[in-house]
């Protein structure tokens, strides 16, 4: 990082020295972070607050020693891996634009023009699309959380029972014009290989899935794990590999409708792959897809009707501080990899992509990404999408 001018210059080998490791103090209901490192699902001491002297003096207790546990020298430390999304290799831009959803508030958003049911846009608002720190997904959840996001509750659990209104909505509902039948139009390809649509030698077939998109973490919304690939009588019986955070991986799911039928329930069956993961959507004007990336959701889309990519591959190490609820079987063993340093570092497989990781950061801490990606209304305007009303 170079000085702008008050003397204050923190080197690569000073960073990977002196980064503090972190920890999540959870503050709200679901957490996944917190959670999957050990920190847990709600603020210390929740469940002891009441009425009365000793429930306050529980919960006091209960925060203290969760800030006695984070300090503790004795507690581990591992590598976090984060990923982020990049331009195109080559390129200093990404080549889509990103909107959020607008429309009333209710089950369905949509809003009739033309003799149609159409899905109103806004401009998008912070944060901008950059880090994918918990998981990253394209079609139905994506879509689903855009939805709630109009619609979010002051409780919980009214915010819960929101997300199945909203996921029944979807179900039942045509689909609206800017989107293709579940993921057509949709190709994945994981360091150069392809992934989505699987067995597709044209890029079809597509249209029979709901979502695609990988973990980071093996806690998604609170509910959903992912583990290894397996045959049926490896599913039902035998233990797998779960979703790592520190492996360098990203553990690549597909849903269908059926899904948790055949696998069953709500852990999903993964791919690890490494390397940059490049989702390319092929849908023409007017057209685009929902995304998101740890419960944020936007629509992407290209002005002009071209296809377009969204490029997401490692660009950070950060050290992370285990707690004392850490559940290996959820989370996967967190010893690092053979002659892997835990400290924070600039991840890529060549000096370059390290140095593209620290100049797109910056740009990002600078504020610059909001005008590259966030569309104006002329943008979603010229590829044909219809705009909310100021």
């Amino acid at each position: 990082l170079r000085d702008t001018g008050n003397g204050f210059i923190w080197t690569d080998e000073e960073l990977a020295d002196c980064f503090p490791a972190l920890a999540q103090l959870p503050l709200g209901s679901a957490n996944d972070f917190g959670n999957t490192l050990g920190w847990g699902k709600k603020y210390p001491g929740d469940q002891l607050l009441g009425f009365g002297t000793n429930s306050r003096l529980s919960a006091e207790s209960a925060l203290q020693s969760w800030f006695s546990a984070v300090i503790n020298p004795a507690s581990q430390v591992v590598s976090f891996d984060l990923w982020g999304i990049m331009p195109s290799p080559g390129a200093e831009k990404c080549d889509f634009k990103v909107c959020e959803l607008g429309g009333p508030r209710g089950r369905d958003p949509k809003v009739v023009l033309d003799g149609q049911k159409q899905l109103l846009m806004k401009e998008a608002g912070t944060p901008v699309p950059m880090f994918a720190c918990l998981y990253f997904s394209a079609g139905f959840g994506a879509y689903m959380t855009s939805r709630f996001q109009i619609n979010r509750r002051k409780c919980p659990v009214h915010n819960k029972l929101e997300y199945v209104r909203q996921a029944a909505g979807i179900l039942t509902e045509a689909t609206p014009p800017q989107l293709s039948a579940g993921l057509d139009g949709v190709r994945i390809s994981c360091n150069g290989e392809q992934y989505f649509p699987p067995r597709s030698t044209d890029g079809t077939g597509g249209d029979r899935y709901r979502e695609v998109g990988f973990l980071n973490i093996n806690w998604q919304a609170g509910m959903a794990h992912g583990a290894d690939r397996a045959p049926l009588c490896g599913r039902l019986c035998a233990a797998r590999e779960p979703a790592k955070f520190n492996d360098g991986k990203m553990d690549m799911y597909r849903l269908k409708l059926t899904s948790a039928l055949k696998n069953p329930g709500l852990r999903y069956q993964t791919d690890k792959k490494g390397g940059t993961m490049s989702l390319t959507f092929e849908g023409g004007l007017g057209r685009g897809v929902f995304f998101q990336w740890d419960g944020e959701a936007r629509f992407a889309f290209s002005p002009d009707g071209a296809p377009f990519s969204i490029n997401v591959r490692k660009i950070l190490d950060v050290p992370v501080v285990l707690g004392p609820q850490y559940d290996p079987k959820v989370a996967g063993d967190p010893l690092p990899l053979p002659g892997r340093r835990v400290a924070f570092n600039f991840a890529g497989e060549s000096p370059q992509e390290r140095s593209e990781a620290r100049n797109r950061i910056l740009r990002y801490v600078r504020g610059e990404l909001s005008s590259e990606l966030n569309a104006s209304r002329e943008d979603m305007r010229a590829a044909g999408l219809r705009c909310e009303e100021l």
